[in-house]
């Protein structure tokens, strides 16, 4: 059974790439632009892990998930930034977890969604599962989405 993931994304292309890095990875994946309806959406996707890239958003759109703490609790969350960890979101009672990706590293960023299931127990441990290598992965994920294989 995948596991499910929530992207909260506001330029395509990095959602994109992110999106299809995890889909490669063993992930369900659902990727949205829009944060307003977050709540909702968190609701009827009950996803075992919520990434946010936090690159793109205006500053403030990001805090309508201070609100959301009820419907986050046990879902671990992660917020790719292209800066260093900051308090631009604060959920309580929730852990956030972040990814500095500069740039866009989409296998860093499953890498820290696998180790944070694995912490959880939700994940097998990475012996037991096959990753694509570096630079091979990178490229074959952008042929991909290109449309180039």
């Amino acid at each position: 059974m995948p596991f499910s993931a929530v992207i909260f994304s506001a330029e395509a292309l990095r959602g994109a790439l992110i999106s299809k890095t995890l889909e490669k990875n063993g992930y369900r994946v659902y990727l949205y632009n829009k944060v307003h309806s977050a709540g909702d959406i968190l609701e009827a996707k009950a996803p075992q892990i919520v990434i946010i890239d936090k690159e793109g958003y205006f500053p403030g759109e990001l805090e309508s998930f201070s609100l959301l703490s009820g419907i986050l609790k046990g879902i671990p969350l992660v917020i790719v930034s292209n800066s260093e960890a900051d308090d631009s979101i604060h959920i309580k009672d929730i852990s956030v977890h972040w990814c500095r990706s500069n740039p866009l590293d989409p296998l860093a960023i499953v890498a820290t969604a696998n180790s944070i299931l694995e912490a959880s127990g939700s994940l097998p441990a990475a012996s037991d599962r096959i990753e694509p290598s570096g630079k091979e992965a990178i490229a074959q994920d952008l042929m991909g989405f290109l449309g180039m294989e």
